[in-house]
């Protein structure tokens, strides 16, 4: 797993959102939205529910396909690429951490994350020793299933995975929304600090505005667009 040595200097854009138009069952969630994220930056996105916070992130893994506008990954124009290169793309390239970490719970730790490398085509050589070093770096213990793990160990988990494939793009959906208070602060710390540690970009939605307050930047999705949020508009 490399980690970046001078991300100071790595100003490479990541995430580039153009003109995104979307509707569902009659309601606009974007209108014209626009965003950017260079590699070394996290940027939290704030919102009320149904605002389309995680349709958004849905939008950018190539999920959901906008009505309008692009959406360009790494230099790559997701929204002009078939099916399967979207996916060859988003295991690729982007690493997603989902609010209840979505691990297979029969599977330990160590299977999960190998998991990962696997499904995204990597070379099998050393992918054990690289997944068991990232699981040791983030403190996650060592046991036969997650099912043996804490809840900040789970998520831990999914951070392990999420980067076991070096992804120049990290996604996080709520990721601190179903912890206890102290697992939350030190999640969300171990979060922020990702992507100077690893050279990538963070996009994370969350309705915690002290976890938003973490963010280099912190933009609030209203009216269809992302604007600077201001005190009081993360709820």
């Amino acid at each position: 797993m490399r980690a970046a040595q001078d991300t100071a200097a790595d100003t490479r854009t990541v995430l580039e959102v153009t003109g995104l138009g979307h509707r569902i069952g009659g309601r606009t969630l974007f209108d014209g939205l626009h965003l950017s994220l260079c590699a070394g930056e996290s940027i939290a996105v704030t919102g009320p529910s149904g605002s389309g916070k995680s349709t958004l992130l849905s939008c950018v893994l190539g999920l959901i396909a906008p009505d309008k506008g692009t959406i360009t990954v790494t230099g790559t124009e997701t929204t002009r690429l078939r099916t399967s290169q979207r996916a060859r793309l988003r295991a690729q390239s982007i690493g997603m951490v989902f609010q209840f970490g979505e691990l297979l719970p029969e599977l330990s730790p160590l299977d999960n994350v190998v998991l990962a490398a696997l499904l995204a085509r990597r070379s099998r050589h050393d992918v054990r020793d690289r997944a068991q070093r990232l699981l040791d770096d983030l403190g996650v213990p060592r046991a036969a299933t997650s099912q043996e793990l804490s809840g900040g160990e789970r998520q831990r988990t999914a951070v392990a995975r999420a980067l076991i494939n070096e992804p120049a793009l990290l996604l996080a959906d709520e990721p601190t929304g179903a912890l206890d208070t102290e697992t939350r602060d030190r999640t969300a710390q171990l979060l922020f600090d990702l992507p100077r540690q690893y050279s990538c970009g963070l996009l994370l939605v969350t309705h915690d505005p002290g976890i938003a307050a973490r963010a280099d930047r912190t933009l609030h999705l209203t009216a269809g667009t992302l604007e600077p949020a201001i005190a009081g508009e993360a709820r």
